[in-house]
């Protein structure tokens, strides 16, 4: 594994190698604005398995996305008034919504891998210029999953990161040190059905009365 340790001087530089590190199928560590978590070029089906042998993770369990941008996002998934109301209120911030797959986009093997074959894909975008800056600049999404082994806890420094994988077999390529990250919980899971109905998956740091809040919803 490969530690860069960041600082705000060499963001550009940090970025642009990053990138053209997940253009050659790397993965890499990177934090949030929860814990570290693991990114892939989301159109890079081996390096999308590679992640999954890295976290020992089934591959019926989906895995959520960091777009570059609303409107890259809106030609994957069925954008609505109620995605539209929470990302203007919570974006960039600890919440990941689930949306349904567009009829088209369902067919791509990539995304009928990341969605674990269930029709919808999670979409976050982090409180963190790292992070979102690695999409930006490569243009195209981003997977965000904690960086972890399944079952293990979350991490928040390269010391966590290290004892998980130090001696797995698969590991992380690339490892954005950030140093520790505050710990806090992984993000609200909200589920946005198909009549624009909400359905809770996960609390995280947005309540579910904020949530509710800006919704107009009865509590």
């Amino acid at each position: 594994m490969i530690i860069i340790d960041y600082t705000k001087k060499n963001h550009k530089q940090i970025i642009h190698a990053c990138v053209e590190a997940l253009k050659q199928g790397k993965v890499l560590a990177y934090p949030t604005d929860t814990c570290y978590g693991l990114a892939v070029d989301v159109e890079n089906i081996k390096a999308i398995e590679k992640l999954y042998k890295i976290k020992g993770r089934s591959f019926k369990k989906p895995i959520s996305l960091i777009p570059p941008s609303v409107a890259h996002i809106k030609k994957i998934v069925k954008w609505d008034k109620t995605a539209e109301k929470l990302t203007k209120k919570f974006l960039p911030g600890a919440l990941t919504l689930v949306l349904s797959i567009k009829n088209q986009e369902l067919r791509r093997e990539n995304i009928k891998m990341l969605s674990a074959n269930t029709g919808e894909i999670g979409l976050r975008w982090p409180k963190n210029k790292t992070a979102l800056d690695l999409a930006k600049y490569l243009k195209k999404p981003i997977t965000t999953t904690s960086a972890n082994i399944s079952g293990q806890p979350e991490c928040y420094s390269v010391k966590d990161l290290l004892k998980q994988f130090d001696t797995a077999k698969f590991r992380p390529d690339i490892i954005i040190n950030a140093g520790r990250l505050p710990k806090k919980q992984p993000s609200t899971l909200i589920k946005i059905n198909q009549d624009q109905s909400v359905q809770i998956l996960r609390l995280g740091p947005i309540s579910e009365t904020q949530i509710k809040k800006i919704l107009k919803l009865k509590s």
